[in-house]
């Protein structure tokens, strides 16, 4: 294991051999030293032999900031109506998804069933697609748990990305900071090659993200950005994180495109075509998570991103005019009480 001073206490690998113990016991070594009450049982496993190689995808697809992955435009959103629509259904959607080229899954520890069903394809699709999750707890004791639990209904031994969920204001970073913390933990998971990336889920802040990120350099960042994020004095993803996150190469999934259901079908000029268009057509964003709890949203998102052409300068700031006042303030208001933990 890795200790909290960075010292590794591990067995050595012929010693594994000749014991017995298998790959996915080899680095549960518990870390009760390091952690007290935080031990790690056996269920969260590092992989010997290092992460599988990268999908491919028969759908357009673009460079995932400096991972060296490349990504479909669309990502599958494993939360929300999808993980309740029934076992079956959830199921034969994904399924859809996956063989119409998607190479994303985006899900949580919190999305109810959606990290058990996305497990029950794994055996066969692992290879296929980047599975990225996150854990909402800000409890230290709880952290490893619901990581281990994470792997665990996903059937793998590793994520691509492992995330923060939820990140909020400064006191929610305070939090998140502490001592044998979940940021400090988040980075002991991807030493143990339990994640290939680690990142942070954001909704409302991006001061405080851009924080975040300036002291623990994250791989990957989701967070919302649509037709009502923008502008500075407001949640100001798209001019204030966007920008400074692209520059530096991290990976970035766009979330909220289609507005948590206070935009799509709320507003008429704002179509699932159009709101997935614009985030899309945002400088820097390589995919978008959406949630598709049926076989037409499926089909259309599918079909949007494969014919998928950017709106102009013009277009985007047209876009962004009929957006002010009561659509941009529904949303923005909606979203700083959400809690996206389902």
């Amino acid at each position: 294991m890795v200790s909290v001073s960075g010292k590794e206490d591990r067995l050595d690998s012929r010693e594994v051999k000749a014991r017995g113990i298998k790959r996915r016991e080899f680095l549960a070594r518990g870390m009760a030293a390091a952690l007290g009450a935080c031990v790690l049982s056996g269920k969260a496993r590092a992989v010997e032999s290092g992460f599988l190689p990268f999908p491919e995808s028969i759908l357009p697809v673009r460079p995932f900031g400096n991972t060296g992955a490349n990504v479909t435009l669309l990502t599958f959103g494993g939360g929300g109506l999808w993980a309740n629509a029934g076992e079956d259904v959830s199921l034969r959607l994904l399924t859809e998804a996956l063989d119409r080229g998607v190479n994303c899954i985006d899900t949580a520890y919190s999305y109810g069933r959606s990290e058990e069903l996305i497990g029950r394809l794994m055996p066969a699709r692992r290879r296929q697609v980047l599975i990225h999750t996150k854990i909402a707890t800000r409890d230290r004791k709880l952290w490893w748990e619901h990581l281990e639990t994470s792997l665990k209904r996903l059937n793998v031994d590793y994520v691509d990305t492992l995330m923060i969920h939820h990140l909020e204001g400064p006191d929610d970073l305070e939090k998140l900071e502490g001592k044998n913390g979940p940021f400090e933990l988040l980075h002991r998971a991807k030493e143990q090659k339990l994640a290939r990336w680690i990142g942070v889920s954001t909704h409302t802040d991006s001061r405080v993200l851009l924080e975040a990120d300036r002291r623990h350099n994250f791989d990957h960042v989701v967070m919302s950005l649509n037709v009502a994020t923008n502008g500075f004095s407001d949640m100001g993803f798209e001019e204030t994180a966007l920008p400074v996150l692209a520059r530096k190469g991290t990976a970035i999934t766009a979330m909220k495109a289609m507005g948590a259901g206070r935009i799509v079908n709320r507003f008429p000029e704002f179509d699932y075509k159009t709101c997935l268009r614009y985030t899309l057509s945002l400088a820097s964003v390589p995919t978008v998570t959406v949630t598709m709890p049926n076989l037409q949203f499926v089909l259309n998102n599918v079909e949007v991103v494969k014919g998928f052409q950017p709106f102009s300068q013009k277009e985007m700031a047209a876009l962004k005019e009929k957006a002010q006042g009561e659509l941009k303030a529904s949303f923005r208001d909606f979203m700083h009480t959400h809690k996206d933990f389902a």
